[in-house]
């Protein structure tokens, strides 16, 4: 049913603050916006392979020939005679660096389209989940709409985070954690959770931890040279006198990135914290550059261009690597059928264990 993971204990990762908070669209790919028009869209393809030569982090993660690249698919585009057909040629070219934070996002709808999705094992089901805990009352939060969600199964509070982004209410959150400080232990499932902002990730896991010392790096590309990074930066998080520091339990899983995965690297650290699922997703690659998140294409349609990435304190970079469980617990389709969620089932047993006066 389970195995205890073996290994190093993967450090955390946030990003600086100035490249954390809300980002609007400034410019087009270009900046200033110099690109040709529409029509010739070999040219245009050509500004966004410019764009990952100038700006992407991670070429040297990847085994990819971006200079060949650009000969093949510009060599492509010649024969590209729409919009939606250079779409779809962008999409394989970026996609060739296997980079689950670089997309495309359609606006109106609001809707985001991935370069790259792997095989992963999904080890959560909403519906499942939501009938499991019908009988603890679960309820996500409506407040700034539905990021968070709790309950009580029996004297374990159960949180689950759907989205760690700008929007999410922390206050809130932490004002329902203060609630049941007093309780013996605690569950917190992440694994319906991607993210794009590391500010939430940042201020819920100061909740946890009332020492200094939990140390992450961040680096990001400075010139337009493959290998013109940044010196690694080292960062901690702020303890708190009153920080909940009894057994607390973290779901986790393979569609975990981005903000989500973040958090789970830092929860990694705490020794009152065990993470149960999967290894998450490997996504630790920073969307965005700087004052610029997305870049625009055309119309309702931009573009992420991932510029920073966040490393443990073994400088192990979390891009391709994920956080690995404490405890793995296999999930099959047949479980999920069968009305089963053995990650959470699992949980729930183990912390009542745990928790026993």
């Amino acid at each position: 049913m389970y195995r205890k993971r073996s290994g190093y204990r993967i450090a955390a990762g946030l990003i600086p603050a100035v490249i954390t908070v809300f980002l609007t669209f400034t410019s087009c790919i270009d900046d200033p916006s110099t690109h040709p028009e529409i029509s010739d869209y070999q040219s245009y393809l050509d500004l966004v392979w410019d764009l990952y030569d100038q700006k992407y982090v991670g070429f040297d993660e990847t085994d990819v020939d971006w200079d060949a690249l650009h000969d093949e698919y510009s060599h492509r585009a010649e024969n590209v005679d729409s919009t939606d057909e250079l779409q779809d040629l962008i999409i394989e070219m970026v996609g060739e660096l296997k980079d689950r934070n670089a997309y495309l996002y359609l606006i109106d709808p609001k809707d985001t389209i991935f370069t790259y999705l792997p095989d992963i094992e999904v080890n959560y089901v909403d519906s499942v989940m939501r009938k499991l805990l019908e009988p603890w009352d679960f309820h996500w939060n409506s407040s700034m709409g539905t990021m968070w969600g709790h309950c009580v199964i029996d004297t374990i509070p159960y949180f689950a985070i759907r989205h760690f982004d700008y929007f999410f209410t922390f206050q809130c959150f932490r004002d329902e954690m203060l609630n049941h400080i007093d309780a013996p232990g605690m569950i917190i499932d992440i694994r319906m959770s991607d993210g794009e902002s590391l500010v939430p990730a940042e201020q819920i896991t100061g909740i946890f931890t009332d020492q200094y010392g939990i140390v992450f790096f961040t680096q990001h590309r400075t010139g337009p040279e493959h290998n013109d990074l940044s010196p690694l930066s080292t960062h901690d998080i702020c303890p708190r006198p009153w920080a909940y520091t009894k057994p607390i339990v973290l779901l986790a899983g393979e569609q975990n990135i981005g903000a989500a995965e973040a958090f789970a690297s830092l929860m990694e650290q705490m020794p009152h914290v065990t993470i149960i699922g999967d290894t998450t997703g490997g996504g630790g690659n920073i969307s965005g550059y700087f004052n610029q998140i997305y870049w625009p294409l055309w119309e309702d349609l931009s573009i992420t261009c991932p510029f920073a990435r966040v490393l443990t304190a073994d400088t192990i970079s979390i891009e391709r690597n994920g956080i690995l469980p404490d405890i793995y617990v296999q999930t099959t389709t047949a479980d999920f059928l069968a009305g089963h969620d053995p990650v959470l089932e699992y949980a729930i047993e183990w912390i009542a264990e745990e928790t026993v006066p």
